[in-house]
């Protein structure tokens, strides 16, 4: 038998060998890169016990409306995952337990949809704030500078930027970049929203 035809089975499973230890170093890496949510404040997108996976090659990372973001709350150490409604410039007001945004601050407001699954809904049906008449005053602020407003998918329970305030652009570490099951295996998530 030529000697080639011998080495080609120990070629093989060196090849093989190679490419299952490649295989166990990212799944041990993306591991150690991933935050773990806990809670249901990004519900349904991102759910109690899911394992995010921030974007390793982020680098000098610039948010954008709608992103699903890595970041640490002012005044907190530990990471959450929230999304970015509110770029600087946007105007964000929060009325009857509602989100709006008017992008750049001029045109029409949009209304934040619970769920995540269309974060931008219909333009809001009342788009003024009421005064002392028994409604709940609007709150109407520019988004500063350097500053982002954040809220959980699922608002109603999400401790966000109506509570920890403005989040400033060095507080944002990445994107979310995908997400692990919980035996390792990738898997895909929509993070921006559909429509």
């Amino acid at each position: 038998m030529p000697r080639r035809t011998r080495r080609a089975p120990l070629v093989a499973a060196i090849a093989l060998a190679a490419a299952l230890a490649l295989v166990v170093v990212a799944g041990v890496a993306a591991y150690a890169l991933s935050y773990r949510i806990d809670g249901d404040s990004m519900s349904p997108t991102l759910t109690d016990g899911d394992q995010a996976v921030a974007d390793p090659f982020a680098g000098d990372y610039s948010p954008a409306r709608l992103d699903v973001v890595v970041l640490t709350p002012p005044g907190r150490e530990a990471p959450v995952v929230k999304r970015v409604v509110g770029v600087p410039g946007d105007r964000v007001r929060s009325m009857d337990g509602r989100i709006q945004v008017q992008p750049a601050g001029t045109g029409p407001w949009f209304e934040v949809a619970q769920g995540g699954s269309a974060v931008w809904g219909r333009p809001p049906r009342q788009c003024c704030a009421r005064d002392g008449t028994g409604g709940e005053r609007t709150q109407e602020q520019v988004v500063p500078p350097g500053r982002y407003w954040v809220i959980g998918d699922n608002a109603a329970v999400s401790e966000d930027s109506r509570a920890f305030g403005w989040v400033p652009d060095e507080r944002i570490q990445a994107p979310v970049w995908t997400l692990l099951w919980t035996f390792g295996s990738p898997r895909t998530v929509e993070l921006r929203p559909l429509g």
